[in-house]
């Protein structure tokens, strides 16, 4: 199979066309540098995913217009779950920015603005290696028609927790996982089969759920939403479900079967929640994990490469703010004629606040736990965070 060499020079090529990966593209675009985005896969994915974007990430994608026209804005929830617990922050004084979209549109807003500046994307491009050396980084690539290479000046894996960056660069990823499995699913529950609150289910058999946190019960947790909470597109009869329960030695799969969601929400709750169908069933295992360093001399991780939470929805809002702080970073070291300490600088800045995050999620996890450890961590945590100062101390740290 012949080999054939792109005769472009970029100044950036980036692995992985996802949410950290679009908005580094489009922040390098903005600053003028010429950006390349390699994708695996041929398509965006449509598998549900995330369903917003927390804290101050939100705050930066409203201020460098990816909103405009789309009828988003972030705004600040007067209560929000942290773990099995709903903090009361309140309106005024309330630290906290939350901008509800869902994964794929968001991705589909950051697309378009990283074209719009100049940004190329290709799809069905599948990173195999790449070689680095004092001028440069050559990106080997395979397509549909055969094998291409990319010449550029820096290379960034945004290519997930399975990253084929950091695995070439040999870069270690440390950290746990967890003994449970959470099963994720979105279901269609017929209004006449249960009666809704405001902020709770009741089901047929008189049990209740809290609506956006973790029930914890004494095999496992179940956190059930609306899915036009955060879609407003969505069907009313449509919710978000998760189950988390002890792994043993089932492993994760991509494609649940809908007789093992039903047979864990039945454990969990230890009664049928009277759903009709399921779509984008999963299950994962919880990792927490980070990246034993962020640089290795041309190349660069973000987002999933660099690290992976427990809980919360961490990920996603931390690697877009790794996009904006790396894009800063490359822009200035591109004028700079790739100065070490402004290269440098963005582990700096990001690692400390990735510890922070990791610290939260795990704290986060261990709440939700099963048992009588987690019983305990949710009767003194429950005591604190009654206190609005308490709630608003854990969203302050939340918002970033």
């Amino acid at each position: 199979m012949s080999i054939q060499t792109d005769t472009q020079p970029y100044d950036v090529v980036i692995a992985g066309a996802g949410p950290t990966g679009l908005l580094l593209a489009a922040e390098l675009a903005a600053a003028g540098a010429g950006t390349l985005v390699l994708e695996r896969a041929a398509h965006p994915d449509p598998t549900p995913k995330a369903n917003g974007v927390v804290g101050r990430a939100a705050i930066e994608l409203r201020r460098r217009g990816h909103l405009q026209g789309t009828g988003l804005r972030p705004v600040r929830p007067p209560r929000y779950g942290y773990g099995p617990f709903t903090l009361r922050l309140g309106v005024v004084g309330n630290p906290l920015h939350v901008l509800p979209v869902p994964q794929r549109r968001l991705e589909e807003m950051l697309e378009q603005g990283a074209v719009r500046h100049g940004a190329t994307v290709l799809r069905a491009h599948r990173l195999d290696g790449f070689e680095q050396d004092a001028e440069g980084v050559t990106a080997h690539v395979t397509t549909a028609d055969g094998r291409t290479e990319f010449r550029s000046g820096y290379l960034v894996g945004c290519d997930g927790a399975h990253s084929t960056v950091r695995r070439a660069l040999g870069i270690e990823f440390e950290g746990t996982t967890s003994p449970t499995i959470s099963r994720l699913a979105r279901i269609t529950i017929p209004d006449e089969r249960i009666v809704r609150h405001r902020h709770e289910l009741a089901l047929p058999d008189g049990a209740r759920l809290a609506l956006f946190r973790p029930n914890v019960t004494e095999h496992g947790t179940i956190t059930i939403a609306p899915a036009r909470a955060l879609d407003p597109a969505a069907p009313p009869d449509r919710y978000l479900v998760a189950t988390q329960e002890p792994r043993g030695e089932t492993t994760p799969t991509e494609d649940l079967d809908v007789s093992e969601l039903r047979a864990s929400l039945r454990r969990v709750l230890g009664t049928e929640l009277p759903f009709t169908a399921a779509h984008a069933a999963r299950s994962v295992v919880p990792n927490s994990r980070r990246a034993e360093r962020y640089r290795s001399g041309r190349v660069f991780l973000a987002g999933d490469a660099a690290h992976v939470f427990s809980a919360g929805g961490s990920a996603l809002n931390v690697g877009l703010l790794d996009a904006i702080a790396l894009g800063e970073t490359l822009a200035e070291a591109l004028d700079r004629d790739g100065d070490e300490a402004v290269l440098d600088g963005y582990e700096s800045r990001r690692r400390p606040a990735v510890d922070l995050a990791l610290a939260c999620t795990r704290v986060q996890h261990a709440l939700e736990t099963a048992g009588e450890e987690g019983d305990g961590l949710r009767r003194v945590a429950g005591e604190l965070l009654t206190a609005r100062r308490s709630a608003r101390g854990i969203a302050t740290l939340l918002e970033g």
